[in-house]
């Protein structure tokens, strides 16, 4: 047993060594190479979450955006509508002013007209009661120098 103490007393002594590399290389090295990477890493996530929140506030904003353009777009076609309907009644409005003042320019025309018709007509009818007398005044004069 003693034996055995000893060889296990050997080993230690001989492991104490290695045992102290070991735990200074782990030293080192998380010093030198795993924190520096750890924070490298760390930033790299922090960038790359960064973007994807900038990158999705960006499209909410596009999103906002689009909601406005197509707001406006709906609001203006409203406008056009309303314009154009606003113009057609005009139009309307101008074609049944444009008849009425046709109809009643037409109106006076016939009437004029007719008028005119009406004193041409009086104006023939004096001329051919002349006319009568005149041709009764010479039958008669005829016939009664054929009598003679």
């Amino acid at each position: 047993m003693e034996q055995l103490f000893k060889q296990l007393g050997d080993i230690i002594v001989r492991a104490v060594p290695a045992f102290i590399v070991f735990v200074l290389l782990h030293l080192y090295l998380k010093k030198v190479l795993f924190q520096p990477l750890e924070r490298v890493l760390e930033e790299r996530r922090k960038k790359t979450q960064g973007a994807v929140e900038a990158s999705e506030a960006m499209i909410r904003a596009a999103a906002g955006k689009m909601d406005e353009y197509e707001h406006a777009l709906t609001q203006a076609r409203a406008d056009i509508y309303k314009d154009q309907e606003a113009a057609r009644r005009q139009l309307a409005a101008g074609q049944a002013e444009a008849v009425g003042r046709a109809r009643a320019d037409m109106g006076a025309k016939v009437a004029e007209a007719r008028s005119a018709i009406g004193a041409e007509a009086s104006a023939a009818r004096a001329s051919l009661a002349e006319e009568a007398d005149r041709l009764a005044e010479k039958i008669a004069t005829a016939v009664l120098a054929g009598r003679n």
